[in-house]
């Protein structure tokens, strides 16, 4: 084998080299006017229980490498859900005429506004609405609109299917189970829990064991069966069956740190939402009709303004409350 000198492999290149001396082309971007926008601006929707109300939640995508521009969009929902909270937080709300002023059947709707300014390529925005249903067996529709300016300066529409809804009505029979079963049920893996809380705007005294009382009221109303009540610290558990859609669901009612509260358990969460409903409105009737409120702008959800989370109390008038999930501090009544 022949040796070569070093003064004769200097000169040679090395494999590193040999990619090292190449320079990297840069890849031109195409224009965004040129870029190809069709089919590739839509939206993804869907309306599922949120605990005691609904959520629906729209995503509006972009699958383009362009931007578009002076993005509108608007929700248009039954009058009778109410906006509890909305991600992003920024929006308006517009009651919508009957097309037919005639028809007493004819559904009463609000739309929902928003807009941005630009919508990235390849980028995404979501929108969340959580809806509380107001009344019990009305049907309505839900349904959602987008204009947009595109790369090409043109205006476009798009629109997504309508949601037909129902809120789910219930006839409860009474059913008798042991003390032990209690917990057992709430550990189901399949069971799905939703609670709704309240507080009575009222400059008066709390009578923490009238309220109660009215509480257990409600869910006997509904034909449930009181399993256990604990009148020192103001809970009772109680049980029934639903004949509509056969699921069993357990009601726990309770007055907590000046909440009213009501919590139910079941398999089906549609029917929890109903069941809920069911109690804060015949609650407030019973308010206003034995005199200790005026009228239903005196109860107020505590939920917390910004995550849903149950509020640790029911705070005096014009106070602060900071929510023990998210932090964020807000005034329930003023």
């Amino acid at each position: 084998m022949n040796e070569k000198k070093p003064d004769e492999t200097h000169g040679l290149m090395l494999f590193n080299e040999l990619g090292a001396s190449k320079k990297s082309k840069e890849v031109e971007l195409e224009p965004f006017q040129y870029v190809d926008q069709e089919d590739k601006i839509n939206m993804v929707y869907k309306l599922v229980p949120f605990g005691g109300s609904y959520l629906y939640s729209l995503l509006l995508r972009n699958e383009s490498t362009a931007p578009i521009t002076e993005v509108k969009i608007r929700i248009i929902i039954p009058d009778f859900f109410i906006l509890n909270r909305s991600t992003p937080p920024t929006l308006t709300i517009e009651s919508l005429d009957p097309n037919d002023e005639n028809d007493e059947d004819e559904i009463k709707e609000k739309q929902i506004k928003m807009e941005f300014e630009v919508l990235n390529g390849n980028s995404q925005k979501q929108i969340n609405l959580y809806l509380c249903p107001l009344l019990l067996e009305k049907k309505g529709r839900i349904r959602s609109f987008i204009t947009f300016v595109n790369n090409r300066d043109f205006i476009r529409a798009i629109d997504t299917d309508t949601i037909n809804f129902e809120l789910d009505p219930f006839s409860i029979e009474r059913k008798i189970i042991p003390q032990s079963e209690i917990k057992r049920f709430l550990e189901k893996p399949w069971t799905k829990k939703a609670s709704k809380s309240i507080g009575i705007g009222s400059d008066g005294v709390l009578d923490e064991n009238y309220f109660f009382e009215q509480i257990v009221k409600t869910i006997q109303d509904s034909n449930f069966q009181l399993i256990v009540k604990n009148q020192i610290n103001r809970i009772g558990w109680f049980y029934g069956t639903d004949l509509v859609s056969g699921n069993d669901v357990l009601v726990i009612g309770q007055v907590l740190e000046k909440k009213i509260e009501w919590l139910a358990a079941s398999s089906n969460p549609h029917l929890l939402i109903s069941i809920l409903t069911n109690f804060v409105n015949s609650f407030k009737r019973e308010m206003i009709l034995n005199g200790h409120i005026i009228s239903s702008a005196q109860v107020y959800s505590l939920e917390c303004k910004y995550c849903g989370n149950i509020l640790p109390y029911f705070p005096e008038k014009g106070k602060s409350i900071e929510c023990n999930k998210c932090n964020y501090e807000q005034v329930v009544w003023s």
